[in-house]
C-alpha cells in the first residue's frame, strides 16, 4: 500500500465529526513491542502508518500495560481490571484460533485452571449483550474461554495480505452490526527471523543504522537482533496498514474509532515480564469520530483504560467492576488528564511453572518508577554465565523466575543479543552488571525516569530520594489495600 494512499485515508479520521450510530472499534494490538516507532524518533525504523495513525488522534506518552505478559495483559483490556484482581494473573494454555468451536465453550478440554472470575463481565460479553458483533484474529491467549464470546475468529498470517483478508471477511460477517474487532499483530514476538522471512517482500531495517541502547554491547550480533526487532515492528506497521485500507474501502472510516497498542514491551531482559519500564510503557493512540486530532498527550493512562473508554463512546454503562477510567474527557479535549497521579503496573509469573512465580508491583508518577520485588530472595542457584557458556542452554526449555525463556540466549526463540552480554562482559561491564542485577533484584527499586531513561541507577536507598522512595511505597501499598490486590493470587481460586 502506498504511503500517500494511507495518510489519506487516516486524514479522514481526524476531521472530529461525531459517530452517527454506535461506532465500531478496532483494536490494533502488537506484541512485545516497547515505546518503538519512527515518529518517537528511533534510528532506521519506519512506522508510517501507526505514525500518521496516530497524529491524527491523540497519542500518549505515558502509557501503560497492566501487567507485562501476554494473557494477563489481554486479560486486562477485556476486563478494565487488573490482572491480581480479575483472576487471570499469568499466562494461561487454552485453545487456539484455529481450533474448533467446541474448544471454545464450557465442554472444551483445553480449561487453564487460572483465568477471570465468572463473576466478572468481559468487554465482549457486554458488547454482545448489546448488538455489536465481535472477532479476533491471529492469536487467543485468553482463559477462560466461553467469557470472551467473540462471533469471530481468524488466524491470519503475519502478513498484510492474511490481516487483511482477515477484515474482510469480518466485516461481511458482521452484516452491518456496530462491531469490535481485536486486531492481534504477532510480527513483533520472537522468533524474530521465522518472522522476518514470512514477509520476506517488505523492507528490512539495516542493522548499521540502529542505535543500541546505550549499555547494551555495541557488537555485531547484537545489532543484528535489535534490528530484527525492529524490522518486525516495520512488518506491523505494514499489517496495520492493511487494515486501515480494508476499512476505508468499506467506507467506515467515519464511524470508526483505530485503537493501536503493543500488550507489552520487547523481548528482552529487563522489558518483558517485567515491571520495569521496558516491559510496561507501551504506545497508545486512539483515532476517530469525536476524537480530536493533532493531541500527543502526557496524561498517565493504561490498558485498565480501554474498556471503560469503549463502552463509553458506545453509550453502554461501565461494570462496577471496572478499576479503569474512560479517557473519553481527555479524547474529545474536555479534560487534560485521566484524574490519577499514579499508575500501578504488576507481574506474577509468566507462565504456569512454579519455577516462573515472581510477584512484582511497579508504580509511577510518570518521572519516578518504584518496583516492589515481593520474591526478592529468589535468585539463581547457577552461574549465570553458563546461559552462553553452556551450548546446551539454547537447546533446553528454561522457566526461570527473573525472565521469560525467550529473553535469554535461545535457539527456539532466536534470541542471539542476551549471550552477547556475557561473552563481551569485559569489553562491556555496565551491561553485564545490570543483566546480572536483573535476576539478582533487591526488594526495592526506584528510578528517575527523566535523567535515567533506561533505569539503570536504583536510587531506593540514596538518601536524598528518600521521599520520593516512602512516597510512591505508600501510594503502591494503599493501592494494593484499597484494589484487594494482595500479592500472591496464587491462593486465590477461580471464581465459578
Amino acid at each position: 500500500m502506498k504511503l500517500n494512499r494511507i495518510i489519506a485515508l487516516v486524514c479522514l479520521l481526524g476531521l472530529g465529526a461525531q459517530a452517527k450510530q454506535k461506532p465500531n472499534v478496532v483494536l490494533l494490538l502488537t506484541d512485545d513491542q516497547s515505546y518503538h516507532l519512527g515518529m518517537l524518533g528511533v534510528q532506521g525504523l519506519e512506522t508510517p502508518n501507526i505514525d500518521e495513525l496516530a497524529k491524527q488522534g491523540v497519542f500518549f506518552t505515558k502509557a501503560y500495560s497492566a501487567s507485562a505478559s501476554c494473557a494477563p495483559c489481554r486479560g486486562a483490556i477485556l476486563t478494565g481490571m487488573h490482572s491480581s484482581a480479575n483472576g487471570h494473573w499469568r499466562n494461561t494454555v487454552g485453545p487456539i484460533l484455529s481450533d474448533p468451536d467446541r474448544d471454545f465453550t464450557r465442554q472444551s478440554s483445553k480449561v487453564d485452571g487460572v483465568g477471570v472470575h465468572e463473576d466478572i463481565p468481559t468487554l465482549i460479553e457486554v458488547l454482545r449483550d448489546n448488538g455489536y458483533f465481535t472477532g479476533i484474529t491471529e492469536k487467543w491467549h485468553l482463559s477462560p474461554a466461553w467469557k470472551f464470546p467473540f462471533d469471530f475468529r481468524d488466524t491470519a498470517n503475519l502478513k498484510p495480505s492474511g490481516s487483511a483478508n482477515a477484515m474482510k471477511n469480518f466485516i461481511k460477517a458482521a452484516k452491518g452490526k456496530p462491531f469490535f474487532i481485536q486486531c492481534n499483530v504477532d510480527n513483533t514476538h520472537r522468533p524474530f527471523q521465522k518472522h522476518i522471512k514470512i514477509n520476506g517482500d517488505l523492507p528490512k531495517v539495516d542493522p548499521a543504522l540502529v542505535e543500541l541502547p546505550p549499555h547494551w554491547p555495541d557488537t555485531p550480533r547484537t545489532r543484528q537482533d535489535y534490528a530484527e526487532y525492529l524490522t518486525t515492528v516495520q512488518h506491523a506497521d505494514a499489517v496495520i496498514g492493511a487494515i486501515l485500507e480494508v476499512v476505508a474501502e468499506a467506507g467506515l472510516l467515519e464511524n470508526t474509532i483505530f485503537i493501536y497498542s503493543s500488550d507489552q514491551g520487547f523481548c528482552y531482559h529487563r522489558a518483558k515480564a517485567t515491571a520495569y519500564d521496558w516491559g510496561v510503557h507501551v504506545p497508545l493512540s486512539f483515532t476517530g469520530p469525536g476524537i480530536k486530532g493533532g493531541v500527543v498527550s502526557d496524561a498517565l493512562v493504561g490498558h485498565v483504560d480501554l474498556m471503560p473508554t469503549i463502552l463509553d463512546f458506545a453509550g453502554l454503562p461501565i461494570p462496577e467492576t471496572v478499576q479503569g477510567k474512560s479517557l473519553r474527557p481527555v479524547l474529545e479535549g474536555r479534560r487534560k488528564d485521566a484524574g490519577r497521579t499514579f499508575i500501578v503496573s504488576e507481574h506474577n509469573a509468566h507462565g504456569g511453572s512454579p519455577q516462573e512465580y515472581y510477584p512484582t508491583r511497579s508504580i509511577t508518577d510518570g518521572r519516578y518508577r518504584y518496583i516492589w520485588n515481593k520474591a526478592h530472595e529468589r535468585v539463581p542457584d547457577f552461574d549465570i554465565d553458563t546461559m552462553a557458556t553452556d551450548p546446551n542452554w539454547r537447546k533446553v526449555a528454561h522457566q526461570p523466575a527473573w525472565m521469560p525463556w525467550d529473553a535469554t540466549p535461545s535457539d527456539i526463540w532466536e534470541n542471539n543479543a542476551c549471550e552477547e552480554i556475557i561473552f563481551n562482559k569485559e569489553q562491556f561491564p555496565e551491561a553485564y552488571r545490570l543483566l546480572k542485577e536483573s535476576m539478582f533484584r533487591p526488594q526495592f527499586e526506584l528510578y528517575d525516569l527523566k535523567n535515567d531513561p533506561y533505569e539503570t541507577k536504583n536510587l531506593a536507598a540514596n538518601p536524598e530520594y528518600k521521599s520520593v522512595a516512602a512516597r510512591l511505597g505508600k501510594s503502591l501499598k494503599k493501592w494494593m489495600e484499597t484494589e484487594g490486590d494482595i500479592g500472591d493470587p496464587r491462593s486465590i481460586k477461580r471464581r465459578k
